[in-house]
């Protein structure tokens, strides 16, 4: 967590440096022993600019991730200069009022590299940040003035490129972010909405989300209002509704609008169950997010999109459909078990085979998938309901399967949740 720094008594300083500077090193002019020499005393003092004010200057933010600034005069002003393991920052202040109660200031290189300067920043953001690794290359820009009455205005940029995150402990990856940021309020560490967050990917458990997009802003009372937010994820387009996130309690519920999201993608994250799909999914789910759970999905539904060639093929599960089925209808009790074989061939053993062994497809006629917030739903979390028709179409008219879920959505996407399975069929 980044905290606010007032420049003001640096600046101060430096003003009261130059002064002290300037009189340690007074010359005097031919004027001067001319003067003398009547008993007239005239002192013409030429006030030099140049040298190193001694000392370093310490802000307690600052010094604590290690970053320590050195100042020193020029024919401008005075030069801030902060020098560390991956962090190089220029900025020249500009004295404007004989009182040096006024200044002007501009950020002249603004330079970090995140990797190199991560340990430092770990360090300072504490628990927050443990077991993270991190690298990018951040840039630093402004100008503005600083009075003794107002304190600092101006405007400050920030632009973070090529940044990469990663937690083992979550098995999380975050590559290709970008962030932009630009604030005039330097002493509330407001952010007008209109940020923008860019992440090319982020892997979680097998499962990736891509090209996210996220505008925000931020308000004095530190709530982060997030106006717009898009993924694409498993193939389809992933739209959260505005959602505000408190910085000082992390957690947020937002629902989603998902579009075109591909069944081929999804049958990814269910190799024990589905063998191939296409198709694409559309909906509405509420996504809620907290420190201790994670991500999950706490209700809403997705359907098939109407089109053709929707269909799917079963991964070779042999007793799916068949287990409780009898190849064909005895007549005789089991006590003649020889008798046992005579019987009529059960027609629907035959292509129920078929389909479970994953030799032929199914054609979509309905699929949804249906979420409940934990505990709702007869101890269910996720239900996919489908209704397909035999490729082939011989004898079964269609079947359906109903796969029910058990335990946390975030769980579901490891693979690791406890899976039912009922189906029925129609013959025709």
């Amino acid at each position: 967590m980044f905290r606010r720094v007032r420049i003001g008594s640096l600046l101060v300083f430096a003003g009261l440096a130059c002064a002290v500077a300037q009189a340690e090193e007074p010359q005097v002019g031919a004027s001067q022993a001319a003067a003398a020499q009547t008993g007239v005393v005239e002192a013409e003092v030429v006030l030099p600019l140049r040298g190193e004010l001694g000392g370093e200057v310490k802000l307690a933010v600052l010094a604590e991730a290690g970053l320590t600034w050195r100042a020193s005069l020029t024919g401008e002003g005075v030069m801030l200069v902060a020098r560390a393991e991956g962090v190089e920052l220029d900025v020249l202040a500009t004295p404007v009022s004989a009182a040096l109660d006024v200044w002007q200031w501009q950020m002249r290189r603004g330079e970090i590299d995140l990797g190199m300067w991560w340990p430092q920043l770990r360090n300072l953001a504490g628990e927050a940040a443990a077991g993270w690794s991190a690298s990018g290359r951040m840039t630093l820009a402004g100008e503005g003035a600083w009075s003794a009455a107002d304190g600092p205005t101006g405007e400050v940029r920030v632009a973070l490129r090529e940044g990469w995150a990663r937690s083992d402990a979550l098995d999380l990856e975050v590559s290709g972010l970008e962030l932009d940021v630009v604030t005039k309020e330097l002493t509330t560490a407001m952010l007008a909405p209109g940020q923008v967050l860019r992440v090319a990917k982020v892997v979680k458990a097998g499962a990736e989300v891509r090209d996210i997009t996220v505008e925000f802003g931020l308000t004095a009372a530190q709530v982060l209002g997030v106006r717009k937010a898009e993924a694409f994820f498993m193939g389809g387009r992933v739209k959260l509704r505005p959602f505000e996130l408190a910085l000082d309690d992390l957690k947020f519920a937002a629902a989603a609008e998902v579009e075109g999201m591909q069944l081929g993608e999804v049958a990814k994250l269910m190799p024990w169950a589905v063998e191939t799909a296409e198709g694409s999914l559309r909906g509405r789910i509420e996504l809620a997010w907290d420190v201790q759970r994670g991500l999950r999905v706490r209700d809403g539904g997705l359907d098939i999109v109407r089109l053709d060639g929707a269909e799917f093929r079963l991964a070779k599960t042999p007793g799916l459909l068949t287990g409780d089925m009898p190849s064909k209808f005895g007549f005789f009790p089991k006590t003649w078990p020889l008798l046992r074989k005579v019987g009529i061939t059960n027609p629907a053993y035959a292509p129920l085979r078929e389909i479970e062994m994953g030799r032929e497809g199914l054609r979509i006629e309905t699929l949804k998938v249906s979420f409940w917030p934990d505990g709702v739903g007869v101890g269910r979390t996720a239900t996919i309901h489908v209704v397909g028709k035999p490729t082939s179409g011989k004898l079964v008219e269609e079947v359906v399967l109903d796969l029910n879920f058990h335990g946390p959505w975030s769980d579901f996407l490891s693979f690791g949740l406890n899976q039912e399975a009922n189906y029925g069929f129609r013959l025709k």
